[in-house]
């Protein structure tokens, strides 16, 4: 009789094992397949502003940026030039500590719940001070944004570059932008992180970007 029961436990673990893989694999394809839609949605909209003549920087630049924030960022050559100009760049916002009526926030090419529970790569995310008497809600769709860019050198930083006195608009040329509803779990600072809500990519050990 015990060996029957061990028997029937041990073929039930081996099913919630089974079950538990399934649903953890069929969960990181749904997520990667929702980062993958992200990426193009934020590449499409990136195509049609350039096809209308506007100037964009490219995550793909920034990408090149290599160190850590403790140690400091080593960046790319071709970055240099846009210190202290003028930038317009696409991407997804990201709530700091607030998510109405901000004045600043983080701007990412692929969206998170929030940063604190989803911490992604150091060369991902961009500062985005507003302009002067400038407020803004957290958006769902991608925005365009227009400041002046800086990289923050050095040891110590908490960013990588910033944009200061930006203006902000929808990605898409005369879009909509609707209020991101976000989690209330995500409404309280510094909470606990969920690995299982990152996407691909989005790991708490790419805080830093490595050398």
């Amino acid at each position: 009789m015990r060996r029957r029961t061990k028997r029937d436990f041990g073929i039930l673990l081996a099913v919630i094992a089974v079950i538990g893989s399934v649903v953890l694999f069929n969960g990181q394809l749904s997520r990667s397949a929702l980062a993958n839609e992200m990426d193009t949605w934020r590449r499409n909209v990136e195509a049609k502003r350039e096809s209308e003549g506007t100037e964009l920087m490219t995550w793909e630049l920034l990408r090149k940026t290599k160190g850590t924030l403790r140690k400091g960022g080593k960046f790319h050559e071709d970055l240099a030039p846009f210190n202290g100009q003028k930038i317009n760049i696409v991407g997804f916002m990201v709530p700091d500590e607030q998510f109405r009526n901000v004045t600043e926030f983080m701007l990412l090419p692929l969206p998170i719940e929030c940063y604190f529970c989803q911490i992604p790569p150091a060369h991902d995310v961009m500062l985005v001070n507003l302009a002067e008497g400038q407020t803004a809600d957290i958006f769902e769709e991608p925005v365009i944004i227009n400041g002046t860019f800086t990289l923050h050198e050095g040891e110590g930083v908490k960013f990588f570059y910033s944009i200061e006195n930006a203006t902000l608009g929808a990605g898409e040329m005369d879009g909509e932008l609707n209020r991101r509803k976000l989690k209330m779990e995500h409404l309280a600072p510094q909470h606990e992180v969920n690995p299982n809500d990152l996407l691909p990519g989005y790991t708490e050990q790419d805080k830093n970007t490595g050398n």
